[in-house]
């Protein structure tokens, strides 16, 4: 026999509300518990949770990773600076073969044996210093610098005058310009001697040639060097004019120290020296930016066995 789903509906009700009576009969809703009875709950609850050594330990700070030892920075040990046997004589080429321990080594060596009262061993360190290629601007003007300082201090490279190179200074002009041109020629002649302390000895020759007629302006000069021989070695030659007396002198050596540059680079064993300054004087450049040995290179490749002639 199906029951109607009214009074099952009632039956069902009525089950709920009695074991909802009974379970809360005893129970006070509207009175707030007291603190011991908070405590009790309080105590039974924490005990209900269950213990973890890995949950206590999960709280606790994570520990400090290692630090990373630091890498050793192994000390900067300087390379010993070779003196030479400073009780010996120095040669002109003197230091040449420290050229590939690089600039900077040669200007330690240099400022070293100035240090030491060894001036002429310096001088000769600084030379080096300009007869490599691979200086920076700043480097070749310390070099030139200590060059100028040095030079008037000490006596000539060579005092014997048996051993000086012999060396013709040629200059060719117009018969009217070559009696102003004879005693300045003289004049750079001796200023080249000294230039190159002692290692050439110079002689100077006037071609002279006719006058042009109505010519406008100062009358153009040739310079060229060779050597004493026939048929000799000879530097190209290069044409210079000058407006005055005055200047004539200091025109002759800057187109002599053009000469001394372009004949130096013809020679695979020479250096090509720095050019002078914007206002440099060229004597100052002539003494300080050509190196004794360049010097010595330079009368050598034109006192070469005498050329066949044509």
């Amino acid at each position: 026999m199906r029951i109607p789903i009214p009074i099952a509906m009632l039956l069902s009700l009525a089950v709920v509300a009695g074991a909802w009576w009974y379970g809360s009969r005893d129970a006070d809703f509207l009175t707030p518990p007291t603190d011991a009875r908070l405590t009790e709950i309080k105590a039974k609850a924490q005990a209900a949770i269950p213990h973890s050594d890995s949950l206590e330990t999960s709280t606790q700070a994570p520990p400090e990773a290692p630090k990373p030892a630091e890498p050793e920075v192994a000390a900067v040990v300087k390379p010993t600076l070779e003196l030479g046997d400073l009780n010996r004589p120095p040669s002109l080429q003197e230091y040449a073969d420290l050229a590939p321990k690089g600039t900077a080594y040669l200007i330690e060596l240099s400022a070293l044996l100035e240090n030491e009262g060894q001036f002429q061993r310096a001088l000769l360190a600084w030379e080096r210093i300009l007869e490599l290629s691979k200086n920076d601007e700043s480097q070749t003007k310390t070099a030139i610098s200590a060059i100028k300082r040095l030079r008037p201090t000490l006596p000539d490279w060579n005092t014997d005058p048996a051993k000086k190179i012999p060396i013709i200074l040629h200059a060719g002009t117009a018969k009217k310009n070559a009696k102003i041109l004879a005693p300045i020629l003289d004049q750079a002649a001796h200023s080249l001697e000294s230039a190159s302390s002692g290692i050439l000895k110079i002689t100077t020759n006037i071609n002279v040639g006719k006058d042009v007629r109505n010519a406008k302006g100062p009358t153009p000069v040739a310079i060229w060097l060779t050597g004493p021989m026939k048929n000799p070695v000879s530097t190209e030659v290069l044409s210079f004019t000058s407006d005055s007396k005055d200047t004539l002198h200091d025109s002759l050596l800057h187109t002599v120290f053009s000469l001394i540059r372009t004949q130096l680079s013809r020679n695979k064993s020479s250096t090509i020296p720095p050019p002078p300054g914007e206002k440099e004087p060229p004597l100052d450049a002539l003494g300080s930016h050509i190196s004794r040995a360049n010097w010595q290179d330079f009368g050598n490749t034109l006192n070469q066995p005498e050329k066949k002639a044509q």
